[in-house]
C-alpha cells in the first residue's frame, strides 16, 4: 500500500474496484423485484428457513469487494473507501442507502454498444402482497418475417381460471423458396421438392373433472398430389375399454405387407393363419399375468400385389380376462425390487393397488396414411385417474431421503380433490392450429387455443371451507406481439397477487442461495425478517443509450445489521456513488464497533487493502464525500421517509450486505 496524497492506482486496475462496488448496491436494489419473478412461481410451497445468521470471518469470504483505489482514515475509527472508475460511457450515476430510512436507490445511466436498432423499457415492483411487472420492445423487422400478430392472455382469481392465445405468423418474402426448403430425410430431396409437406393442422380439446379426464382431437398433414405413385390408403385403428372382467381391445389393419426380418407375410396368408398369429402375440402376455387372451377375427383377407408386396386387411378384438391381479402383482414386484424407489413390499403392492384403480372407459386411436395424406384422430376417456396421482406423490416420496417430506402435498391434493368434487369444477382447453406453405412459398401459421373454467368461484368457496383462503391470489398476465410500419412491436405485463408475497419471495431467495453456499444462504436468510416494503425497477434503452434505475425499501433492518459483513468489529455504514469530472467514484464508510482506531492493516486483513492502495491516515487527504439523495430514492419509491434510525448504525449496512453476497454467487459462478 502507499501513504499520503497521490493515486497509485492504473485506471484498469481502478474499473474492477467501482464495478464491483456498484454490482453491490445495484443488486441490493434490484435482485428483491427481479428474483420475485422466479420466486413467485414456487412461493405457495415455500416454507421458512432455519439458517443460522453467520459473520464473514474470513478474507476469502470478505474481501469480495475488491481493494479500494483511496482509503482516508478518521481519529474516531471511522473511514472512508473510494472506489474510481474514468469510464465515460456512463453519463449519470447515483447509488446509495440509509438503513435508518431502510432505503437504496441507484440509478446509472450511458452509452449503450451494440449495432441493432433497438428500444425498450422494463419496470417491475414487489410489495407486500402484490408483484406487477411490464415492458415494451421495439426492434427492426427481419426480412424474413412478413407478418406477426401475436396475443396471449391469461387471468386466474378468485372467480374465474381462463387462459387465450391467438398467433399469426407469415414467414418469407415469396422471391427465394430457398429459404424456407424444409428438410427431408432423403439426400436428394431438396431436388426432388421444396417442402417435406404442403400442410399440417391439428385440433382437439381436453376436458378434466376430479373424476374424468377426456381428451380428443386430430392431426392432418396434407403432402400434396402425389406424382405416379398408386399406393393404396393404409389404416391403422384400436380401441381398448375396461369389461367386468378385464379389457376388450378391437384393431382394424389395412396395410401393405413385405418379406423382412421382423415381418414373414405367410403368417396372415388365411384366417387362421393370422388367428395363430395373433394368439401368439397377445397370448403370452396374458400367460405372464395370470390370465388369458381369446382372439376373435371379424374380418380377413390377404391378396398378392406383385412379387414383392402383399395386401392385408384385418378386423379382430382381442379379449383379456384376469389379468388385473397379475397387472397388481406386476407392479408391485418392480416397485420392490427398484433401488431408487426403496420402499418395502407392503409399500409397492399399495402404490400398486392405487395405479391399478384407474379405469378405462375408452381409448381410441385411428390412422389412415397414403402418398397424399397422413390423418390421425383420438378419443380418450379415463376415470378415477386421482389415485394414479397420489401413488406418484408417494412414490417420490420413497425416492428422498425425508420420508414426511410429501405429507402436505398429500393433504393439500386430497383437500383440494374434494373441494373439486363439491363443486362440480370442470376445466376445459381447446386448441386449432395449422402450418401451410402459401403459393408465394412462404410459411404461413395459425393458432388458435383457449382455456376456462367452469364453476372455479364455488371450488374456491368449497377451498375456503375446508381451510384453504385462496380469496385474495390473483395471477393476471397480457403478452402481445405484432409487426408495425417495418419493426416487431412486443408489449407484455403481469401481475401476481398473494398474502405475504414479499416475505414468501424473500424465503424462496434465501433457499435458493443456500444451495449456492453457507455465506450466501447465512446472510440471505437474514433477508425474511427485514420487512420489505417495496422494491422496484425500471429500465430504459435503445441503441445509443440505455438508463437503469432501481430502489428499495424495508420496515425493519436490524437482522440484516446484526449479520455482520466484516466481522464483528468493523461494520459498513454507509455507501453513495456519484459521477465526478473524471468518471465515476463510490464511498463506502466503515466504522469500528468498539470505537477504537480503524487501521489500514485491519483493513487489509479483509482484502480492502493492497499494495496499490493510496491510504491517508486522520488528517491528511482533501476530497468531499458522496451522500445519498434519500428524498430523490423516497420519490422514486414513492414512500415517505420517517426518520427513525437504528441506534449505533448508519447508512448502508443491509444493501451493501446484499449486493456483495450477490458479487460472491456472481463470481463464484463464472
Amino acid at each position: 500500500m502507499s501513504t499520503g496524497k497521490g493515486r497509485s492506482r492504473s485506471p484498469a486496475t481502478r474499473n474492477r474496484s467501482v464495478t464491483a462496488i456498484a454490482l453491490a448496491a445495484l443488486v441490493a436494489l434490484s435482485m428483491v423485484a427481479m428474483a420475485a419473478t422466479g420466486g413467485i412461481v414456487a412461493a405457495d410451497q415455500q416454507t421458512q428457513t432455519d439458517t443460522d445468521v453467520q459473520a464473514y470471518d474470513d478474507l476469502e469470504d470478505a474481501s469480495i469487494f475488491g481493494a479500494a483505489d483511496e482509503v482516508y482514515l478518521q481519529d474516531n475509527g471511522s473511514g472512508v473507501l473510494v472506489y474510481e472508475d474514468d469510464n465515460d460511457d456512463i453519463s449519470e450515476f447515483q447509488l446509495g442507502a440509509d438503513v435508518s430510512e431502510g432505503l437504496a436507490h441507484v440509478l446509472i445511466a450511458g452509452d449503450a454498444e451494440g449495432d441493432e436498432d433497438i428500444e425498450g423499457e422494463f419496470s417491475a415492483a414487489l410489495e407486500d402482497d402484490l408483484f406487477t411487472a411490464g415492458g415494451a420492445l421495439a426492434m427492426e423487422q427481419p426480412p424474413e418475417l412478413e407478418d406477426l400478430d401475436v396475443e396471449i392472455v391469461g387471468e386466474q382469481t378468485a372467480d374465474t381460471n381462463e387462459f387465450s392465445a391467438d398467433i399469426y405468423a407469415l414467414i418469407g418474402d415469396g422471391d427465394d423458396a430457398n429459404d424456407i426448403e424444409q428438410a427431408s430425410f432423403e439426400p436428394n430431396a431438396q431436388q426432388q421438392a421444396p417442402s417435406l409437406f404442403e400442410s399440417a393442422s391439428t385440433s382437439g380439446e381436453v376436458d378434466v373433472t376430479a373424476d374424468t379426464f377426456t381428451t380428443s382431437g386430430n392431426v392432418v398433414v396434407d403432402f400434396g398430389e402425389a406424382m405416379f405413385d398408386d399406393t393404396p390408403e393404409e389404416t391403422f385403428a384400436f380401441e381398448l375399454s375396461d369389461t367386468a372382467d378385464g379389457y376388450e381391445l378391437s384393431v382394424t389393419e389395412e396395410e401393405t405387407v413385405t418379406d423382412t426380418f421382423s415381418t414373414n407375410p405367410d403368417d396372415w396368408k388365411t384366417e387362421a393363419d393370422a388367428k395363430a398369429a395373433l394368439e401368439a402375440e397377445y397370448a403370452g402376455l396374458a400367460d405372464e399375468l395370470g390370465g388369458e387372451a381369446t382372439v376373435e377375427i371379424h374380418h380377413h383377407d390377404f391378396e398378392e400385389i406383385d412379387d414383392f408386396t402383399d395386401w392385408k386387411e384385418l378386423e379382430y378384438t382381442i379379449t383379456y380376462e384376469g389379468i388385473d391381479e397379475g397387472l397388481e402383482t406386476t407392479f408391485a414386484e418392480e416397485l420392490a425390487d427398484d433401488p431408487a424407489a426403496d420402499i418395502s413390499q407392503e409399500d409397492a403392492e399399495e402404490i400398486a393397488a392405487q395405479i391399478t384403480e384407474l379405469e378405462i372407459e375408452t381409448i381410441a386411436f385411428n390412422m389412415t396414411s397414403s402418398a397424399e395424406e397422413i390423418e390421425a384422430t383420438w378419443d380418450v376417456e379415463i376415470s378415477e385417474y386421482a389415485s394414479v396421482f397420489e401413488a406418484f406423490v408417494e412414490l417420490s416420496e420413497a425416492t428422498v431421503d425425508d420420508e414426511d417430506l410429501f405429507d402436505e402435498e398429500l393433504e393439500e391434493f386430497d383437500t383440494m380433490l374434494e373441494a373439486q368434487q363439491a363443486a362440480d369444477l370442470r376445466t376445459t382447453f381447446e386448441w386449432d392450429g395449422e402450418v401451410a406453405f402459401t403459393d408465394e412459398d412462404q410459411i404461413e401459421i395459425i393458432f388458435e387455443a383457449e382455456s376456462d373454467t367452469e364453476n372455479y368461484e364455488a371450488y374456491t368457496d368449497e377451498l375456503a371451507d375446508r381451510g384453504v383462503d385462496v380469496g385474495d391470489e390473483e395471477v393476471i398476465f397480457e403478452f402481445t406481439a405484432t409487426t408495425n410500419d417495418g419493426e416487431i412491436e412486443i408489449d407484455g405485463e403481469v401481475e401476481v397477487g398473494m398474502d405475504d408475497l414479499a416475505e414468501t419471495v424473500l424465503t424462496s431467495i434465501a433457499q435458493e442461495f443456500q444451495h449456492e453456499s453457507d455465506e450466501l444462504g447465512s446472510f440471505a436468510s437474514t433477508l425474511e425478517n427485514a420487512d420489505l416494503e417495496i422494491a422496484k425497477v425500471d429500465a430504459d434503452f435503445d441503441s445509443e443509450t440505455v438508463t437503469f434505475e432501481a430502489g428499495a425499501k424495508f420496515d425493519s433492518t436490524e437482522s440484516l445489521v446484526e449479520s455482520g459483513l466484516f466481522g464483528d468489529d468493523i461494520v459498513l455504514t454507509q455507501i453513495a456513488g456519484t459521477e465526478e469530472d473524471d468518471g465515476v467514484a463510490t464511498y463506502v464508510y466503515l466504522q469500528n464497533t468498539e470505537g477504537e482506531e480503524l487501521l489500514a492493516d485491519d483493513l487489509s486483513e479483509h482484502g480492502l487493502v493492497d499494495d496499490e492502495t493510496t491510504v491517508y491516515d486522520p488528517g491528511e487527504g482533501d476530497r468531499e464525500f458522496a451522500e445519498m439523495d434519500t428524498d430523490a430514492a423516497a420519490a422514486y419509491l414513492g414512500v415517505d421517509l420517517d426518520g427513525d434510525s437504528i441506534p449505533g448504525f448508519g447508512p448502508v449496512v443491509v444493501f451493501a450486505g446484499m449486493g456483495a453476497a450477490l458479487v460472491l454467487f456472481l463470481s463464484r459462478r463464472n
